[in-house]
């Protein structure tokens, strides 16, 4: 039995350091949320690269569905090789980073504040270049990461967007929700992914697929396959699917779908149903069987909200990415060409 990866121990943690960000996040939250019921924002946007990109793509999905606003990324080159500054008055700028090190993305956000943005950052180091150029910059609180690959930095810098506004939008259901997300996590590690590895085995590439919440997850998810596995992994929305991608469904390329929420599940069973014609063998993650007579289901533990369930399956995904890695001949903590703090301008 190989000992641990940093990447297996470092997402071990997170359960632990949920609970203690739930206890803490909450005092450091309230002078922004302050400023942000003074200021009355009519835009959301965020800069991020990478897997923060991802978590900052969920906080979008969260933000127009919890409180009504619009949310857009900005692309951090239309400041750091265009050089133009945006007009955002009335805009809250998002700037998530591990590192907070890469130049374009201090560029981004001194930008959006010069445009008149409030910028504020979850980053995990302080004292970092992006640091310098917040107007607020709130902890994620997840300590020293090693391994290249991010687990513990993604998932707490999700749950620390989610504070965020359940914070903002004095939403009880969504804070009691998160509380009770290490119960879930910790539920973690029964599930059987014999069936996945037996559709992953052999192949080249796979197709991930999500609706709504769910697709940013599933984003990080093909990413940690390629990061981790080395496997080529693209992610798809279930609507979008059917827009092009659904061709290169095939025996040789299976799927990984997250199930969805109530609102999304027939698009997702639609998409499900367009990869079997396709001979695509498909891995369902599910809190519960939806739809299943005919799916390999992988079935994780159930989140108290809607927007914590596809979380919690890729959580889930980890230890299973660890070991699908070594099968491959893999180093889970040293995926090649990679370093764990990127910088691009």
């Amino acid at each position: 039995m190989p000992a641990a990866s940093a990447f297996e121990r470092e997402a071990e943690q997170i359960p632990s350091l949920l609970a203690q960000q739930a206890d803490q996040i909450g005092a450091r939250l309230a002078p922004l949320v302050a400023r942000l019921d003074q200021r009355d924002p009519t835009l959301f946007a965020t800069i991020a690269r990478g897997s923060s990109e991802n978590a900052a793509a969920f906080a979008r999905y969260a933000v127009s569905l919890q409180l009504g606003l619009p949310a857009a990324p900005l692309p951090p080159s239309i400041a750091s090789v265009y050089a133009r500054t945006l007009r955002m008055e009335r805009a809250l700028v998002l700037a998530i980073s591990q590192s907070g090190a890469s130049p374009d993305v201090a560029l981004a956000a001194r930008a959006a504040r010069a445009g008149g943005a409030l910028c504020v950052g979850l980053l995990n180091e302080a004292g970092s270049a992006l640091g310098q150029e917040l107007d607020i910059e709130i902890p994620m609180g997840a300590g020293p990461e090693r391994a290249v690959a991010a687990s513990k930095t993604f998932v707490l810098s999700v749950t620390a967007a989610l504070h965020l506004i359940a914070a903002w939008g004095r939403d009880e259901g969504l804070r009691s929700a998160l509380a009770a997300l290490p119960e879930s996590l910790v539920r973690c590690g029964a599930e059987d992914w014999t069936v996945a590895a037996r559709a992953l085995t052999g192949c080249a590439q796979v197709l991930v697929v999500g609706r709504g919440p769910a697709l940013p997850i599933a984003q990080e998810l093909a990413l940690k396959l390629g990061e981790v596995a080395g496997l080529h992994a693209r992610a798809h929305s279930a609507a979008e699917l059917l827009h092009g991608p659904i061709s290169i469904a095939s025996h040789a390329t299976p799927a990984i779908v997250f199930a969805g929420d109530r609102r999304g599940h027939d698009s997702v069973v639609d998409a499900v149903t367009h990869l079997r014609a396709a001979g695509a063998a498909v891995v369902m993650l599910a809190p519960e069987a939806i739809d299943t007579a005919s799916d390999q289901l992988i079935q994780v533990p159930a989140a108290q909200h809607d927007l914590l369930q596809p979380l919690v399956a890729l959580y889930a995904a980890y230890r299973f990415l660890a070991q699908l890695a070594r099968e491959r001949g893999r180093d889970p903590d040293h995926p090649p060409h990679l370093e764990k703090a990127t910088r691009t301008r």
